[in-house]
C-alpha cells in the first residue's frame, strides 16, 4: 500500500515550508534592525513597510488577486496572454505615475506617511521598495495562477527572505535609507530574472479586441476591489500612522511590529489562500460546488479549533516572545501585543474565507465586509482617543485595530455561509470545544509560566507537549471532520 500527498496539498505543504521560512527570517531581520539602528530604526523601518502596506493595493489595481484568477480561468495560451499584457501594462503604467507623484511632492508624503518632513529622505527608498515589490506580486501572480508552486515559492524565499537577511549582513553599517534602497534594487532585479522564465508569453499574437477585452474584464474585476485592498491596508497602517501624530515613533514601531507578527503568523494559513484563488475559480468553471461546500466546511472547522489554542498560548507567553525577539528594552510593547494577538483567530478566519469569496464572486463581498469592520476601527479610536480616554494612545489603537478585525472575521464567516450553506450549530460547537480546553491547557501554562522562563529550551518543549495533548483531546472529540480532512490529504494507491 502506497500513501502519499494529493496533489493540492503537496502544493499547500510546499507553500507552508516556504511561508514558515519568511516566518523565521522575520524574526531575524526585525532582530537585527533593533541591533543595528535601536527602537527608533526599528520604528522607521515598520513606518516604510506601513506605507508600502497602504500604497501596494493602490498600485496593483486589485490585480494582485484579479491574475491568478483569470490566469487560471484561462481556457488557452492566447487567453493567457492576454490577461498577463493587460495587467501588466496596466500596473505598470499606473505605478510608474504614483511613485512620480509621490517623490515630486515628497514633503507632503513625508508628513502624511511618516508624521515629519524630517523623514522626507524616506520617500525615494520607499519608492524603490515599492516598485520591487510590485514587480514580485506581478511575477508571483503569472506562477501562482499557473498553480507552478514551486517556482512562485522559490521567488518567495529570495525575494522576502534572503534578500533582506543578505542586505543586513553584509551592509550592517548603511542607513535605514540604504537598507530599503538596497532591499528594493535588488527585489526588482530578482523579479525581473524570474519573468524571464515566461517572457514568451508576451509575444503570442492576440487580436486588438480581445486584449481590449481583457483589459475590462480585469478592471471590471480589479478596481472594485482596490477600495477593499486599500482599505485592508488601512487596517495595518492607519493605526500606525496616528500612533506617530498622536505619541511616539518608538510606540508606533511596537504597534507596527505587534501587526507584523500577526500577519507573519498567517503562515498557517497563507498556503491555503495562495492556492485557494487558482484552485477553487477552476473547481467553479467546472461547476464542482458540492465538492467546494464540503471540503471549505472541514477547513473552517479545522482553522477554528487550532487557531484557538494558539492565540491564547501566544498571549500568553507575548513578554517572552518580545524578549527571546527583539531584547528586553522593548518589554513595554507586551500589552499592545496582547491585545493584537487576541484577534488572530478571525484573521486567519478571513484569511482563508476571503480566498474563497474572491474566488466564488464577481461582486467584491470582501470589500463591503472589509469597509464596515474599517468603520468600525475608526469609530472606535475617535472615542477611545477623544471621548472616554481610558487608555494610553497606544493602548486605544491597539483595541480599536482588534475590534476590526473581530468584525471583519465575522462579517466574513457570515458571507461565506450564504453562499456554501451549513448548519451553524457545527461551527459553534467546534468553537466552543476549542475554547473550553484551550483555557484549560492556558490555565497550566499560566502556574508553569514562572518555570518556564527561566529557559528557552523548557519553554519549546513544555508548548510542544501541550500540542500533542491538545490534538489528541481534539481526534477524540472530532472525529467528524478529521478522518475526512485525512483522507482529502492523503491518496491510497
Amino acid at each position: 500500500m502506497n500513501i502519499r500527498f494529493r496533489p493540492i496539498f503537496k502544493d499547500v505543504f510546499l507553500t507552508f515550508v516556504t511561508q514558515a521560512i519568511v516566518l523565521v527570517t522575520f524574526f531575524f531581520i526585525y532582530r537585527l534592525i533593533a541591533k543595528n539602528f535601536g527602537p527608533y530604526g526599528v520604528g522607521q523601518y515598520s513606518l516604510v513597510r506601513r506605507a508600502i502596506g497602504i500604497l501596494q493595493p493602490l498600485l496593483l489595481l486589485g490585480l494582485g488577486v484579479g491574475l491568478p484568477r483569470y490566469i487560471a480561468m484561462s481556457q488557452n495560451r492566447e487567453q493567457r496572454s492576454n490577461y498577463i499584457k493587460s495587467g501588466y501594462l496596466l500596473v505598470g503604467i499606473f505605478t510608474f505615475i504614483v511613485l512620480l507623484f509621490i517623490n515630486l511632492f515628497k514633503t507632503f508624503f513625508a508628513k502624511l506617511f511618516f508624521g515629519s518632513v524630517d523623514c522626507s529622505n524616506l520617500v525615494l527608498p520607499l519608492s524603490f521598495l515599492s516598485g520591487g515589490l510590485v514587480l514580485h506580486v506581478l511575477v508571483y501572480s503569472y506562477f501562482r495562477g499557473r498553480l507552478f508552486a514551486k517556482i512562485f515559492n522559490l521567488l518567495q524565499i529570495v525575494n522576502t527572505a534572503l534578500v533582506p537577511v543578505i542586505i543586513l549582513v553584509f551592509l550592517e553599517k548603511t542607513s535605514i535609507v540604504g537598507l530599503v534602497t538596497s532591499i528594493g534594487i535588488a527585489t526588482f532585479v530578482i523579479s525581473f530574472v524570474f519573468l524571464l522564465f515566461f517572457i514568451e508569453e508576451f509575444f503570442v499574437y492576440i487580436r486588438r479586441q480581445t486584449f481590449k477585452d481583457s483589459l475590462k474584464e480585469l478592471l471590471r474585476y480589479g478596481v472594485p476591489r482596490v477600495p477593499g485592498d486599500f482599505i485592508f491596508a488601512g487596517f495595518f497602517s492607519m493605526g500606525v500612522i496616528l500612533a506617530v501624530h498622536f505619541a511616539s515613533v518608538e510606540e508606533a514601531g511596537y504597534l507596527s511590529v505587534s501587526q507584523s507578527l500577526l500577519t507573519t503568523i498567517g503562515v498557517v494559513t497563507s498556503p491555503l489562500y495562495l492556492i485557494l484563488v487558482p484552485k477553487v475559480s477552476k473547481l467553479i468553471v467546472q461547476e464542482r460546488t458540492e465538492e467546494i461546500t464540503e471540503s471549505l466546511n472541514y477547513l473552517i472547522w479545522s482553522i477554528l479549533q487550532c487557531t484557538v489554542f494558539v492565540c491564547i498560548q501566544s498571549m500568553i507567553f507575548a513578554d517572552i516572545i518580545i524578549r527571546y525577539w527583539l531584547g528586553p528594552e522593548f518589554s513595554v510593547a507586551t500589552p499592545v501585543m496582547r491585545i493584537v494577538f487576541f484577534s488572530m483567530i478571525f484573521y486567519l478566519l478571513y484569511s482563508v474565507e476571503g480566498a474563497v469569496l474572491e474566488a466564488a464572486k464577481v461582486k467584491p463581498l470582501n470589500v463591503i465586509n472589509v469597509s464596515i469592520s474599517f468603520a468600525l476601527f475608526l469609530i472606535v479610536s475617535g472615542i477611545l482617543l477623544f471621548c472616554l480616554k481610558l487608555f494610553s494612545v497606544i493602548i486605544s489603537l491597539s483595541i480599536s485595530f482588534t475590534a476590526g478585525i473581530v468584525c471583519l472575521g465575522v462579517l466574513t464567516h457570515i458571507s461565506i455561509r450564504k453562499i456554501y450553506k451549513a448548519k451553524i450549530r457545527q461551527d459553534l460547537k467546534c468553537f466552543f470545544i476549542s475554547v473550553s480546553f484551550s483555557i484549560l491547557l492556558g490555565a497550566i501554562a499560566i502556574s508553569s509560566k514562572s518555570f518556564l522562563t527561566s529557559n528557552l529550551c523548557y519553554l519549546i518543549i513544555f508548548e510542544a507537549l501541550m500540542v500533542t495533548v491538545y490534538l489528541v483531546i481534539l481526534s477524540l472529540l472530532q472525529r467528524d471532520w478529521i478522518k475526512p480532512i485525512c483522507k482529502m490529504i492523503y491518496q491510497v494507491n
